[in-house]
């Protein structure tokens, strides 16, 4: 804590942050020392970090008002108006007259909607203390009751009560904004300015003014001042963000630079500039000058985010997830970190990782609508669709605007079979969005799901000429053109992207199934093995490849091009799999096992031997929790897979688990309605809980889809116990 101190009286904030975590990790219940990380935190700009460490220190120093008001108002600000009441409860209950206190208890109580009480309260702290400040918390309850004369005169009465006050008169400035009186309003901030040329909130309040209301350039010398004036990180790399709003990356560079003279801010400011070379292009320019950020100074968790985001847009998200959680591990707080967590789990397709990160950062701050959004999308990608829908409204209603949010309740909309409501939203896209490309395709969608045919490729045709980059409208045509037998014409979309750049896992798994599906084996096979290649977890590509090695019956030959692979790439976990799935087929199950578990014991990670490995194992009885062990790997890191569901639920009647097995089971069948297979399982299982008309009906399913199915024996069987 002494060393914090020191730091702090140096200026170095970071490094105070680091010794008052150091000091709160020997002693967690050290308050004066989780106050003084939570103060730092402040100076930092953290105010998720600020807020947790206030909490935990009012609970340690629980007679310290001031602790605890500070508590209270930072609750307050995180929207936790419950919490931000009872804490200034806590203060009140120890000094009954403490102004500030009561203002923050107002405060809260006008954000629960008790109007009254919290007039009442503000009130009494104006009687006990008639400052300006106070007068403009009283406006500003008067204004929410709808009483605007009454409002306005308690702004204009803060002006004068401390004529010389700034924060009066930005106060009133904000009401008069609000109020549509944007003249006005312009004049009591330049009024605010005048009082003091060098005061923060009046250059503050006039950027935000000019940024608000399309007068950019009139922002930019309050925002240097506002830099000049605060001289902390933030500041200068809000300045930088102006910028490169405005167009201007080499002011945004020259401003960063200077910045990162100042040996403390170095690594924050050579960060910030990978971010802008990856903007303009430079991405191996941008990978260079993040990785020298991190190996100087590995413990800035801000480096490991940026580097973590840049890995993840160049489709490497396993390398992406290192970064993740070293951040979030060097600080569970920071919400970039656990956002950028969120977004590389959703992309290795944990669903439920990605969901809890996010929910993370709705903790840290509710108002985040881009994580609500990114959950709305997770639970809809995990069939959860009353919950996505409820997501997205809650983002669409807060914020109208939200062309993200709007798309994700449209979607959830169409999966719940809500056809009219989807499409009521998806035309308001239209309206209002014209030129956005997810909206086009959205459209495109609906008009499938109409069977309007003609509609739909009107649709998606127009969201790849607004950017050629989107698969999904890609995907939707080539697979129309299949469908109607335009087969050249489907490669031939394939390919006009594939010359395009260097291709993602998605885009080559596509154009394999596509040159499967029109007759040209070998060009398959070539580019499933490139997909895999490119990301060893893309399991429907493993699928697609298979089934093309099959129909070619060349299986000897694939096993041994595999092995060749492998011996110039001994970590290449998609040769490895592939070929000891192709001697599963061959039926040469041990050789095939040895494969598997070779594999499994070098890389726990490798999903789809796992699953394959606890099938086997759960097929002969045996090693039944190892393999349960290994279905559960498998399930981590392909959730929503329907075979790795599968397999886990026959693990769970393997071990005599029935109630275990259903749930797997049913999302599998959620995911792939026509195997009938999965259906089988369904059935053992629900008979085994005793449910016999639920058994039955899936059953039932399982021979109507394939009468002759592997187990369709055991299914009659099964049938003939129930009646």
């Amino acid at each position: 804590m002494e060393r914090g101190d020191a730091a702090m009286e140096k200026g170095d904030v970071a490094a105070a942050v680091l010794e008052y975590r150091n000091a709160v990790q020997k002693d967690e219940l050290l308050g004066p020392a989780r106050l003084k990380l939570a103060e730092a935190y402040m100076k930092q700009g953290n105010g998720a970090g600020a807020l947790a460490e206030y909490v935990r220190a009012a609970d340690l120093l629980p007679n310290d008002v001031d602790t605890q008001v500070k508590a209270a108002t930072l609750l307050g600000l995180a929207r936790r108006f419950e919490d931000a009441r009872a804490r200034a409860d806590k203060a009140l209950a120890i000094d009954p007259k403490n102004v500030d206190a009561l203002v923050v208890r107002a405060n809260a109580l006008a954000s629960l909607t008790d109007l009254d009480g919290a007039l009442k309260e503000m009130q009494e702290a104006l009687s006990i203390d008639p400052r300006a400040s106070i007068e403009t918390n009283l406006g500003a309850i008067q204004a929410a009751k709808g009483d605007l004369k009454g409002a306005e005169a308690s702004f204009r009465g803060a002006v004068e009560t401390d004529p010389k006050s700034v924060a009066a008169q930005v106060a009133l400035g904000q009401f008069l904004w609000s109020s549509g009186r944007a003249a006005d309003a312009e004049s009591a901030f330049k009024a605010a300015l005048a009082l003091d040329g060098e005061h923060l909130l009046a250059h503050r309040a006039l950027a935000v003014f000019y940024l608000q209301s399309n007068r950019a350039p009139e922002a930019e010398p309050h925002l240097k001042k506002v830099a000049e004036i605060m001289k902390t990180p933030a500041a200068t790399l809000g300045l930088v963000d102006y910028y490169l709003g405005t167009r201007r990356p080499d002011d945004a560079k020259a401003v960063l630079a200077e910045m990162s003279k100042d040996e403390r801010y170095w690594a924050l400011a050579q960060a910030r500039l990978a971010d802008v070379q990856f903007a303009e292009g430079k991405r191996d320019e941008a990978l260079k000058t993040i990785g020298e950020v991190v190996a100087k100074a590995p413990t800035l968790g801000a480096a490991r985010v940026v580097r973590g985001r840049l890995l993840l847009a160049g489709g490497k998200p396993e390398e992406a997830l290192t970064d993740a959680q070293a951040a979030v591990a060097q600080d569970a707080t920071a919400i970039d970190a656990q956002f950028l967590l969120g977004s590389v789990q959703e992309a290795r397709r944990d669903l439920d990782a990605a969901a809890a990160a996010y929910n993370e950062v709705l903790k840290l701050n509710p108002r985040a609508a881009g994580a609500q959004v990114r959950l709305a999308m997770v639970e809809m990608q995990r069939n959860a669709l009353p919950a996505a829908t409820q997501l997205a409204e809650q983002v669409v209603q807060a914020q109208p605007g939200n062309v993200t949010a709007q798309l994700v309740l449209a979607r959830a909309l169409l999966g719940r079979g809500d056809l009219d409501r989807s499409s009521s939203v998806t035309q308001g896209l239209l309206k209002e969005f014209p030129n956005v490309a997810q909206v086009h395709n959205q459209a495109g969608l609906v008009a499938l799901a109409r069977k309007d045919r003609a509609g739909a490729r009107t649709a998606f045709d127009r969201a790849l000429t607004l950017n050629p980059g989107l698969m999904e409208p890609l995907m939707s045509l080539v697979s129309m053109d299949v469908q109607d037998g335009k087969g050249p014409a489907a490669r031939e979309r394939v390919q006009a992207r594939l010359d395009k750049g260097t291709p993602t896992s998605s885009l080559l798994a596509l154009a394999g199934t596509t040159w499967a599906a029109t007759g040209d084996l070998a060009g398959a096979e070539s580019f499933l093995k490139r997909a895999i290649e490119t990301d060893s977890s893309n399991f429907e590509a493993y699928s697609a490849l298979a089934r093309v090695y099959v129909a070619q019956r060349k299986p000897d030959a694939a096993v041994a091009e595999f092995d060749r692979l492998i011996a110039k790439q001994p970590n290449a976990v998609g040769a490895q799999t592939m070929a000891a799935l192709i001697l599963q087929g061959q039926g040469k199950e041990s050789e095939a096992q040895q494969r598997y578990e070779r594999l499994v014991e070098a890389n726990p990670r490798a999903a789809v031997a796992a699953n394959n490995l606890a099938w086997m194992y759960a097929s002969r009885g045996e090693n039944l929790d190892k393999a349960l062990a290994l279905a559960q790997a498998a399930k981590a890191e392909l959730p929503e897979h329907p075979e790795v569901n599968d397999t886990l639920g026959f693990v769970y009647l393997k071990k005599e688990l029935p109630s275990l097995a259903i749930p797997p089971l049913r999302l599998a069948i959620e995911k792939q309605p026509q195997s009938p297979g999965f259906h089988f399982r369904l059935g053992q299982a629900l008979a085994q809980t005793g449910d016999k008309a639920g058994a039955k009906r899936a059953l039932t399913e399982a021979l109507r889809l394939k009468s002759d199915f592997d187990g369709a024996a055991e299914a009659r069987k099964l049938l003939g116990t129930l009646d």
